[in-house]
């Protein structure tokens, strides 16, 4: 076992099936531990906190006081390892269950972006550009940079082009944007 590992599940249990971290007993040896024992120990660890960047509610617990995002004391515990970040596949930061986690860098997690509720289209990547009256494609490339994919007078026209792009550089598959 990785040293991280033992740490994390020296302290904690991890559930896969419903994603839950639970505080473990520690041997009441002293007045600190039968007291953290008397209030956490067989208790989920964790408290819901909003990214300010993302919107998106996480759980994070502070052990041995540092905070940690729950979802990366996860995959440390089942990987042995720290990722760069932790994806969840459904956009769901609160459903940390071991099949919705998969290591990521800020390139990839990109790639996982849901659509934003101000699109109009229905299809990330594709909007309606005011000034030149026609539907537009952008995506992103593989330095993390916006491009413009093209414009087209028709929106199934600007999907096509974005779905083709998407398919070649390997973006995920159900991102949120089911109309298209």
């Amino acid at each position: 076992m990785t040293e991280i590992r033992e740490f994390f599940l020296s302290l904690l249990d991890y559930n896969q099936e419903t994603g839950d971290l639970t505080w473990k007993h520690r041997p009441p040896v002293n007045k600190g531990n039968r007291i953290f024992n008397a209030l956490y120990a067989g208790k989920k660890g964790g408290s819901i906190v909003t990214s300010d960047n993302s919107k998106t509610s996480y759980l994070q617990t502070v052990v041995k006081g540092k905070t940690y995002k729950n979802h990366r004391i996860i995959f440390a515990i089942m990987a042995g390892y720290m990722p760069e970040q932790v994806d969840h596949i459904d956009h769901n930061g609160l459903n940390n269950r071991w099949s919705n986690l998969r290591a990521s860098n800020n390139r990839d997690n990109a790639k996982n972006l849901p659509m934003l509720k101000s699109n109009k289209s229905g299809c990330i990547g594709v909007n309606w550009h005011k000034a030149a009256k026609r539907w537009q494609a952008r995506a992103v490339d593989k330095d993390g940079k916006r491009i413009d994919l093209g414009r087209f007078d028709n929106i199934e026209d600007a999907i096509r082009v974005r779905k083709a792009y998407e398919k070649e550089f390997g973006y995920y598959e159900h991102r949120g944007d089911v109309q298209c």
